[in-house]
């Protein structure tokens, strides 16, 4: 039981940084200071976004599904892969959102 509680820190932590990661490369591919001058870095950023935003689509359901099996076992280990699977769909909603606008 000692595992999972690690197991669904460490998701939460990698879900956090993904997010913010893939968010920061989208606005780093076309910022003044980073991307506009220097055309490697804004190739890596895309790239970065789109690996991270691959993973982010594979990782939400199965972080989910980890949240509602693991409910039953320890309510707390439950509740934070369910909100790791939240964090790990934010950057997808918010560059879908961005597109629409």
């Amino acid at each position: 039981m000692r595992v999972l509680a690690w197991v669904s820190w460490l998701s939460m932590a990698v879900a956090v940084l993904m997010a913010v990661t893939a968010l920061f490369c989208q606005w780093g591919v076309n910022a003044e200071s980073i991307g506009a001058r220097d055309a490697g870095l804004a190739l890596y950023f895309a790239f970065l976004v789109g690996l991270i935003l691959v993973g982010s689509t594979y990782a939400a359901p199965v972080l989910v599904v980890l949240g509602v099996l693991s409910l039953f076992v320890q309510r707390r280990v439950g509740l934070r892969f369910l909100a790791a699977g939240a964090v790990t769909a934010l950057p997808l909603v918010v560059l879908s959102w961005l597109e629409r606008a």
